[in-house]
């Protein structure tokens, strides 16, 4: 890789890093998801910054091309980033239907409570 194109790769990462913080700042993304993108953005920064490091480990990895190597890490990235993200919306999900029970109580308790109000002023008056 040329060092104009390292450059290059590196100025994007580090807007995209400076922007990830800006929005944590902003508490637009929670502290979780910032780190969740913030290692892998730190990860390629320094991939790119050391080029020769990726030609290292695609040859532990036992491939030949660094190319195939860094598309396989990123497809099973967005594997487990989508199985997080599962998680957190399965958890969403029994919140709503919590929620959803509290609102139903929350009826039929104010439905007694007039019953038994109504109940109340009936005996209360003299006939």
């Amino acid at each position: 890789m040329n060092p104009q194109s390292s450059l290059a790769i590196s100025v994007v990462l580090g807007l995209v890093v400076i922007w990830l913080l800006r929005n944590f700042v902003q508490r637009r993304i929670s502290s979780g998801q910032t780190l969740f993108w913030l290692a892998p953005l730190l990860g390629a920064q320094l991939l790119v910054l050391f080029p020769q490091m990726i030609d290292r480990l695609s040859a532990v990895w036992g491939n030949l091309v660094p190319v195939s190597w860094i598309t396989f890490v990123a497809i099973i990235f967005l594997i487990f980033y989508l199985l997080y993200l599962t998680v957190r919306i399965n958890r969403y999900a029994k919140v709503v239907e919590l929620a959803r029970n509290v609102a139903y109580l929350e009826q039929r308790l104010r439905a007694t409570e007039a019953r038994c109000r109504e109940l109340s002023e009936r005996l209360a008056r003299p006939e």
